[in-house]
């Protein structure tokens, strides 16, 4: 993997388990310097050993912090105690955070009618006041130049309306309303997204109850992506997917996706909920609206039909042109061709040749020879009269002659070639009205056919 991060600055929370540790672990192999929130005393050890294995694997500077998300000072002390370390570390040089993961959150599932003020407090307070407050003490660190990057870790939950989440789901929409508000407010400084990852393969997924699983089965038999596959995923998740509808993804494939919101090649996606996958948040969905997709299949299959008919229609008009092209560039031809041998035949001959023959140096060009016999009195010879000797006609003859020489036209069906056969052919019928005009003489068409034909002389 790329260092495509050397030097940056990231803050990943609830960095001690699940997702947050697949994040991290992605930050730092691209060389990113990381920042570890974790809440509780119990994840103390985990989070500090993880800061000390990526710091000492990937050559960056780590540090592990306690702050809890859920209370008012907990974000803003994140942020002071990380200045404080990286500043004395670094010689007192500027303190920027470039990267800033919101993934800490927790989810307190219940029906409606057992749901507490406690569990909406703590849910809010969490998963959308400690979002809020860290982004809040960020800010003032963050880069001048567009350069940062804020990614929230929201829920499918956001809109799915599934059983048991009112507050959970709750929160992540507020999340993502928040995520769409940064982007506009921070835009001179970092763009802000959010990940919908569906069912993911961690602790949090794991304390579901059945009744919960059973619920979203549909949903995830819709994701393209969830179906387990054997010799690949485990024995235990293909058999847990048979009863669920599919496996939860990775942690290490969320943050994959996280790695790609926070490149510089993301710089022109910001305010945006990105879904792993194609997913169906209601199964009902794809029946109420069979009408609108049956309209907008028909209409990409009759765009698709109409392109390759326009297609099929130009290429035989294309045919039909080039014939009539290379008809008249063959007309033209033969005419040069007789029109030389009318220049260079005296009063009585026998002997034809195309423009630019002529005997070669050692003289071996057949020359006519008179015949051995005397001619017959019933014999005559049919020719056209010779044409008169013309400098300028002979050039022009032999000009056209060479425009229409079939050897050298290219039958490359390519630009160049069509545009330069095009321009040959325009110059011919250019020397050809020239010549006309100088013989006096025009070619018997059905548009000319009232003009007279050369006399044939018999002799």
């Amino acid at each position: 993997m790329t260092r495509s991060l050397d030097g940056k600055l990231g803050i990943v929370t609830g960095a001690s388990r699940g997702i947050g540790v697949a994040i991290a672990e992605h930050l730092a192999a691209k060389g990113c310097n990381l920042i570890l929130g974790y809440t509780s005393p119990s994840s103390k050890s985990p989070a500090e050993q993880l800061a000390t294995e990526l710091g000492n694997k990937h050559n960056i500077q780590t540090l592990a912090v306690q702050a809890d998300m859920g209370t008012p000072d907990g974000p803003k002390s994140l942020v002071t105690t990380a200045k404080s370390h990286f500043e004395k570390l670094n010689n007192g040089n500027k303190f920027q955070i470039d990267i800033l993961i919101n993934n800490a959150g927790v989810a307190q599932n219940n029906l409606l009618p057992a749901v507490t003020i406690d569990q909406f407090d703590v849910s809010y307070r969490v998963n959308v006041l400690g979002p809020l407050l860290l982004t809040q003490a960020v800010h003032p660190y963050l880069p001048t130049d567009r350069s940062g990057r804020i990614v929230n870790m929201s829920s499918v939950s956001s809109s799915a309306g599934f059983p048991e989440q009112s507050v959970y789901g709750g929160t992540k929409a507020a999340l993502e309303a928040m995520t769409r508000t940064w982007a506009r407010e921070l835009s001179e400084n970092a763009t802000v997204n959010a990940i919908n990852p569906g069912p993911v393969l961690t602790e949090m997924y794991a304390g579901n109850t059945p009744e919960f699983k059973r619920f979203i089965k549909g949903f995830i038999e819709h994701a393209p992506l969830m179906r387990a596959r054997q010799g690949i995923d485990s024995d235990e998740l293909v058999k847990a997917a048979e009863e669920e509808g599919g496996r939860p993804a990775y942690v290490g494939e969320i943050a994959g996706i996280v790695g790609m919101l926070v490149s510089a090649d993301s710089a022109w996606c910001t305010g945006q909920v990105i879904y792993p996958q194609t997913m169906s948040l209601d199964p009902f969905d794809d029946v109420l609206t069979l009408e609108d997709q049956f309209f907008s299949e028909g209409f990409r299959q009759g765009t698709e039909d109409g392109i390759q008919a326009g297609k099929i229609e130009g290429r035989s008009v294309g045919l039909a042109k080039g014939y009539e092209k290379f008809y008249e560039s063959g007309r033209i031809h033969a005419r040069a061709v007789v029109w030389a041998n009318r220049l260079s035949l005296p009063e009585k001959s026998t002997a034809a040749k195309p423009p630019g023959s002529s005997a070669s140096a050692s003289g071996s060009a057949q020359q006519p020879h008179p015949s051995s016999e005397p001619e017959s009195p019933q014999q005559k010879t049919c020719s056209l009269p010779p044409l008169a000797p013309n400098a300028r006609l002979e050039k022009n003859v032999t000009t056209a002659f060479a425009l229409v020489e079939p050897d050298t036209l290219s039958k490359e069906n390519s630009d160049e070639a069509v545009n330069d056969f095009d321009d040959r052919l325009k110059r011919a019928q250019g020397k050809v009205k020239l010549i006309e005009r100088v013989t006096g003489e025009v070619a018997l068409t059905p548009e000319t056919a009232e003009h007279k034909a050369p006399e044939v002389k018999e002799t």
